[in-house]
């Protein structure tokens, strides 16, 4: 069996795929990548007013013609025109004959595997996403909600407490409690997001049951599909940005551990190294396979690497990775 798993493909021209590409996707039983986009249905509005992706007319044929066979949408641009965007793009997807998975009509078909030729997809948006957007009941994208918090010693918290009770942050905080705008949660100084720690620094805490969803979701799966592959798309980036995030280790152990055969990252326009152990693979960023971005100069400016991206290669039971280079905006 041979895989090639691709980063994120945010279309919105007609794409002349290069050679390398090409040959790298040439003769595999399934090519996987993340759409990068929504595809809006008439009459569909932004959900929000900046960094809005609506998909080009040819974007899917385009991925057909290389040979695309998953795509994951459990990202943060399916959302971009609401729950109409949402599953219209689903759809689109289905009715050009791609295995779709990471959004749907509810949580049960969001978190469902994509499977096709063997290979079962799990798609899952690690966020920040806002609660309407988040699969249930209703329509959304599998969530793996990750909690960006400040830990901070015992001593900085008490300031900030201090200063929260003098400006009269708290006396505000407890009226909404009171009243029923706000679940009382654990003090939040300054509606800062804090726990107590040794030393200051970032802290990621991902959601317990979305991450149990996910391992029962592969455990599923890897009973009926000979490869497991989970792409997890995620904004909760370091802060050295050229760097992997630390949360995504454990998440990605936990998927490792339960028969996934492979975690990828996606979200951070720019490739992380991967890392291979014995036949599973863990590949934190693949970076871009297509961007048509709006500012490519800023991203050149600022030194960021967006332009080469990594494959994944799966074949005679190994993994490999291929540096590739990016797509560009035309005339850009």
């Amino acid at each position: 069996m041979r895989v090639v798993i691709f980063g994120q493909a945010l279309l919105h021209e007609k794409v002349t795929w290069s050679d390398e590409v090409r040959a790298l996707a040439a003769d595999a039983d399934a090519v996987i990548c993340n759409f990068e986009g929504c595809l809006p249905p008439a009459g569909a509005w932004p959900m929000k007013t900046k960094t809005v992706h609506p998909a080009g007319p040819a974007a899917l044929e385009d991925l057909r013609e290389l040979g695309v066979t998953h795509l994951g949408i459990a990202n943060n641009h399916a959302w971009d025109f609401g729950h109409p965007g949402i599953l219209a793009t689903r759809n689109a997807i289905v009715g050009a004959g791609i295995a779709v998975a990471g959004a749907g009509v509810d949580g049960a078909e969001a978190r469902a595997p994509a499977n096709r030729n063997g290979v079962a997809l799990i798609a899952v948006d690690a966020g920040p996403t806002p609660d309407w957007a988040i699969a249930g009941k209703g329509p959304g994208v599998a969530a793996l909600r990750v909690r960006r918090v400040l830990g901070l010693p015992r001593t900085d918290l008490d300031t900030l407490s201090a200063i929260s009770e003098a400006s009269g942050d708290g006396q505000r905080r407890r009226l909404r409690q009171a009243v029923g705008f706000d679940v009382p949660s654990a003090p939040r100084p300054l509606d800062l997001d804090c726990v107590e720690a040794e030393a200051r620094q970032e802290l990621h805490i991902v959601d317990p049951e979305d991450l149990d969803r996910l391992c029962r979701s592969v455990e599923a799966a890897a009973g009926r599909a000979d490869l497991v592959i989970v792409a997890i798309h995620y904004h909760m980036w370091a802060p050295d940005w050229l760097e992997a995030p630390t949360w995504l280790a454990s998440v990605a152990e936990s998927a490792l551990s339960n028969g996934a055969h492979a975690v990828v990252g996606t979200g951070p326009p720019w490739a992380f190294p991967a890392a291979r152990t014995g036949e599973r693979l863990v590949a934190p960023g693949l970076g871009n396979l297509v961007f048509h971005t709006g500012r490519p100069a800023r991203y050149d400016e600022l030194g960021l690497p967006v332009w080469r991206g990594l494959a994944a290669v799966h074949e005679q039971g190994d993994w490999t990775t291929r540096a590739i280079l990016v797509q560009r905006p035309h005339g850009r």
